[in-house]
């Protein structure tokens, strides 16, 4: 199995986190969560809700301290992980973060 040292799983714990909270805020109040080991890309962990992006490069940019509109978690998410892959349906939103060694 893939080992993070402690940074590492620090970054991975705060990134989920942030993960799990917007999809209380913003993915319809719950979500789904699942963690594995890949032999390609070490640690994922996807992160699924019912929540809609209508930015395909949410997260991608610095957001403004002063923005109305958030974004600075998707941000942070990207500033942690190796990582970040967004899918989104009519439906769902699926968020797979990945973290290597």
């Amino acid at each position: 199995g893939t080992t993070l040292n402690a940074a590492r799983r620090g970054d991975l714990v705060l990134a989920v986190s942030e993960a799990a909270a917007n999809s209380l805020s913003h993915g319809g109040g719950k979500g789904t969560l699942r963690l594995w080991d890949s032999a390609d890309s070490g640690v994922v962990a996807e992160i699924r809700d019912g929540g809609h992006l209508a930015d395909p490069l949410a997260g991608r940019g610095r957001p403004s301290l002063a923005s109305p509109h958030g974004g600075r978690g998707l941000w942070m998410i990207h500033q942690l992980c190796d990582l970040v892959e967004i899918r989104a349906s009519a439906d769902s939103l699926t968020l797979r973060l990945h973290m290597t060694p």
